[in-house]
């Protein structure tokens, strides 16, 4: 009888270990959201054959290798925090790596990925932006033609909180990515104001 119950309570707790998982990371990703700084990191071009995995546009960044620092080496896969400055644009650089957690709240937690002439690059936290199914494809194709003229103007606004990192919004033509697709649509149709649902 108590082996009977030591199995209940063996599956209980790992139900709520695969339920609270999850419903942690969505709590803490709204904390970061709400009471995070918000920075603008210009996107880079991405390879149109690679853009799109689902239900998510895949992201690059211009903002994503970090000056060496002599004497100190950093190796691929260690977790590293990232300083934060922005530029005379307004838009978000990565300054330096250290390895222990900074004062302020212009950091975030990365993965270092490699070296190359001089430079870290690292993995940032977000490199997603999650829409609809049915609206992703749509999105991909209209973020990777407006990168692929030359526009410098699409960008994401990622909220930091204590070195965590949540991505709020992807902006292609200085509009959100939905308005964005909107206004395509509407060129395209005639002036019709049909939006994606």
């Amino acid at each position: 009888m108590t082996r009977r119950y030591v199995v209940l309570g063996l599956f209980a707790v790992l139900a709520l270990g695969q339920i609270g998982v999850p419903v942690a990371m969505i709590v803490q990703r709204e904390r970061v959201i709400s009471h995070g700084r918000a920075f603008k990191f210009r996107t880079a071009p991405v390879d149109p054959f690679d853009a799109l995995r689902g239900r998510y546009v895949a992201l690059d960044f211009e903002a994503d290798f970090v000056p060496e620092v002599e004497g100190v080496e950093f190796v691929g896969g260690r977790k590293v925090y990232a300083l934060i400055e922005e530029d005379a644009e307004g838009f978000a650089r990565l300054t330096r790596l250290v390895e222990d957690r900074p004062e302020g709240d212009a950091y975030m937690r990365v993965e270092v990925g490699y070296t190359y002439d001089g430079k870290v690059h690292v993995d940032l936290p977000f490199d997603r932006y999650y829409l609809e199914e049915d609206i992703a494809p749509e999105a991909e194709d209209a973020y990777w033609k407006h990168r692929r003229v030359g526009n410098r103007d699409a960008y994401v606004i990622v909220r930091v909180w204590w070195g965590d990192a949540a991505l709020e919004e992807l902006y292609v033509g200085g509009k959100p990515i939905l308005e964005f697709l909107a206004d395509q649509n509407r060129a395209g149709r005639g002036g019709r104001t049909e939006r994606p649902q």
